[in-house]
């Protein structure tokens, strides 16, 4: 913390420029995504982090209990916040004053907690030179230990080129956040033989947040050669992510063939030592499921084969594994190195990246994002009044009250005094009529009534209506294997007058019944400047959002009986202006109790078979089985808890063609072609959210899929997995506004999808009895 202990710092409390390397991962952030800030010392139980989000309104993000203190106190303390745009100010209050801090000015001092902090997060820079914010098309790599190369991909020192990829390197474990959320922005986490002095020092909360991450959708690489000995016991996260297979297993020696095949490298490599890595998991000759994807075959010295680099499935995450030691000899002078990384990793480190101008010109948006911001930001109440309207409305004033000011006041009357009066009477009259187009539709549907309950499933309507709208989508993805959760709920408030509202989000029934725990659950605004959502409105706002934070550490201490801390999260002060909207995403992280039965392939083939169970208590609309490319369409409405007896009997179709729109003609065929200003089927895309890379990704939309992209299962598509899509009728959670009038569910749609992973049994084969 010697960055926060200057004479200036001593003698207001105050910092301006200083200690941006406590931002983020060691000075590395992004825009619009939870940022992990190291609180200075002598920080309190209640802090509040001050910061603006995209729309350029102050956030309170309040954190009344941020992690439970280690007994020595040496082990650092994050809070969390986002910064909506470059260089966003940031203001830290807490309840405990440095006891070396001068308080000068009154004013700094409100509700009891004491600025400790002033300063902005940096702005856009070159990542490679210190704290920088990290833009959302440059992929951003956390590495511990070696980077690999990673960190030149790009450079080109004849043209200054800076590194076409952000690479943070962890060499000391206070840089590393202490929750999940603060690797929210991160593309990929490297972890090599290097590390294990930095993976040693890190705290159970902070090994658990990587672990939590990756099982929640992160991509995690690890080499792993004869290091594996003291890496994997100096990460017990890691071992609980990987098989037992692995962890238990031994050093041997592997012949480098199989890489040098891979890279087509015309570079010799020396024999060395590799983690054993098992083809199968089995008993008796019978296979149970495979430990991942072989995406590097090889042979040992003595010429058995074994996998040099495998990738499976953690969750909703993936894994990597690389059997040697990468960051050691032979492989340290090897000039192919970089080039087995960057395949391993897919298109992630690729240096070409599609162009979307022409996208960009047509709709205003680069990122499909974008796209759905223009479908849920689209509100029946509001009547929509074009640009010619206005023009005409402009041109009709001009025209009133030249002519009238002339003809009648000159011409007609003679007195030209009284144009004093025509003019205001022809303004005023206009305003009116103005308002009046402007009142809210009458044909829009009736909203729910009111109440003062708490409960929301038992709103009672006391009448009137206060003109508050939403729109929403919202996906549950599950694990049926791990049983991990995430939800994910983006909406849109729109209120007719102004108001100023407090919003809260919690699970339905539906949801609380198939909850084991929740991990966490936050309510908060959305949003990204620039190109890639089309830009944000920046209105005048006079109050900050106030975003409490009640619980965000896994391991701290809670009550048994007052679960409702972790199951409830709001928003206070939310400020709306007339005829205005704002976006807001829910994110929940939580273990489910759903118990699904693994579906069966047939032996030698990529069709499925056997029977598929509903395990849900709530019936599925326009269900879909998808299995590598194969999509199978169950029944419309697929019943709760009701089971099909045969898969292979329910209609079968190319699920690439099926996302694309793709029909078969007498000689050829053709595809639906994406039509970047749809924003009337927001079915269509969701189903383009979830599964983007399956149809080609940006050279099929024209947009990235930068914002949302953690939406994305196209890796999930396996040969172990499967995937059950469906819609819901009701959404899993509910978005009450508290009003002076009272609590009330805005009336508005919510389109919901539910996923669940699913693992894929092969066929065993029959035992003869006559044998």
């Amino acid at each position: 913390m010697s960055a926060l202990t200057s004479s200036t710092a001593q003698e207001s409390g105050l910092l301006t420029d200083a200690g941006r390397e406590l931002m983020g991962i060691d000075g590395h952030y992004r825009a619009g995504h939870w940022t992990a800030v190291r609180l200075p010392p002598h920080v309190g139980n209640s802090v509040e982090l001050q910061t603006t989000d995209g729309d350029g309104v102050a956030v309170v993000y309040e954190q009344k209990f941020i992690a439970e203190p280690s007994d020595n106190g040496d082990e650092p303390v994050f809070a969390y916040c986002i910064p909506g745009t470059e260089a966003a100010p940031l203001i830290i209050r807490s309840d405990s004053q440095p006891p070396d801090a001068v308080v000068r000015d009154p004013a700094s001092v409100a509700d009891g907690l004491q600025v400790m902090l002033k300063t902005r997060f940096p702005e856009v820079g070159v990542p490679a030179e210190g704290p920088s914010m990290i833009s959302v098309d440059m992929p951003w790599v956390v590495v511990l230990g070696d980077p690999l190369d990673i960190d030149t991909i790009g450079v080109n020192e004849l043209l200054g080129r800076p590194a076409s990829v952000a690479v943070t390197r962890l060499d000391n474990a206070d840089a590393a956040p202490d929750h999940e959320l603060g690797y929210s922005g991160v593309d990929l986490i490297v972890v090599t033989g290097g590390a294990v002095d930095v993976l040693q020092q890190l705290s159970p909360a902070q090994g658990e947040a990587i672990g939590s991450w990756v099982r929640g959708g992160g991509r995690l690489l690890v080499t792993l050669g004869a290091s594996a000995k003291s890496l994997l016991p100096a990460a017990p996260w890691l071992s609980e992510l990987l098989p037992d297979e692995i962890v238990s297993s031994s050093v041997v020696t592997m012949d480098p063939s199989g890489f040098e095949t891979f890279t087509n490298s015309q570079t010799r490599l020396q024999e060395f030592e590799a983690w054993q890595f098992p083809k199968v998991i089995g008993a008796g000759g019978a296979t149970l499921s495979r430990v991942g994807e072989v995406l590097i075959a090889g042979r040992t010295s003595r010429r058995i084969g074994l996998p040099l680099a495998i990738r499976y499935t953690a969750g909703m995450g993936k894994i990597t594994l690389v059997a040697a030691d990468l960051d050691a000899a032979p492989f340290d002078q090897w000039p192919e190195r970089l080039d087995l990384v960057t395949k391993l990793t897919g298109e992630l480190l690729s240096e070409k990246r599609s162009e979307v101008g022409s996208s960009f010109r047509i709709s205003g948006y680069s990122d499909l994002s974008g796209q759905v911001r223009r479908a849920l930001d689209h509100f029946p109440i509001k009547r929509s009044i074009g640009f010619s309207i206005i023009a005409l409305i402009i041109a009709a004033l001009i025209a009133l009250v030249a002519p009238l000011d002339y003809l009648l006041v000159r011409r007609v009357l003679g007195n030209p005094l009284l144009g004093w009066v025509t003019f205001p009477v022809v303004a005023i009259l206009l305003s009116v009529a103005l308002v009046m187009a402007a009142a809210p539709r009458s044909s829009d549907p009736e909203p729910p009534g009111q109440s003062t309950a708490d409960d929301s499933d038992s709103l009672r309507p006391t009448g009137g209506d206060s003109l508050l709208r939403t729109r929403g989508i919202e996906f549950l993805d599950i694990d049926s294997s791990t049983r991990t959760s995430r939800l994910f709920r983006w909406s849109y408030l729109y209120s007719h007058p102004a108001q100023v509202v407090g919003v809260r989000a919690e699970p339905n029934s539906s949801l609380a019944a198939i909850t084991a725990s929740t991990t966490y659950q936050v309510l908060r605004p959305f949003g990204a400047p620039g190109r890639e959502m089309g830009g944000i409105q920046i209105d005048a706002w006079n109050i900050p959002i106030h975003v409490p934070i009640t619980r965000l550490d896994t391991h701290a201490t809670a009550p048994r009986d007052q679960p409702e801390q972790s199951l409830t999260s709001r928003i206070g002060s939310l400020e709306l202006a007339p005829r205005s909207s704002k976006s807001l995403a829910l994110q929940m992280q939580l273990r489910t109790n759903i118990e699904a039965s693994p579906v069966q392939r047939r032996r030698g083939s990529e069709l499925l078979q056997g029977e598929l169970t509903n395990p849900f208590d709530v019936d599925l609309l326009d269900a879909m089985l998808i299995y590598q490319n194969w999509v199978y369409l169950l029944p419309t409405r697929f019943p709760a808890s009701v089971t099909v007896p045969d898969v292979d009997r329910l209609r079968q179709k190319n699920f690439r063609w099926q996302l694309s729109r793709q029909r078969a003609l007498e000689s050829s065929s053709q595809t639906e072609a994406w039509d970047v200003t749809e924003t009337n089927q927001l079915d269509r895309l969701a189903e383009m959210l979830m599964f983007h890379d399956v149809v080609g990704g940006t050279r099929y939309t024209g947009l990235q899929n930068e914002i949302l992209g953690h939406l994305d299962w196209t890796d999930l598509l396996n040969e172990d997995r499967c995937i059950l899509i469906a819609r819901c009728r009701a959404p899993w959670t509910t978005l009450s506004v508290e009003t002076d009038a009272g609590t009330i569910i805005p009336a508005g749609e919510t389109d919901s999808w539910v996923r669940v992973v699913l693992p894929v049994e092969e066929e065993r084969r029959q035992a003869d009895p006559n044998q």
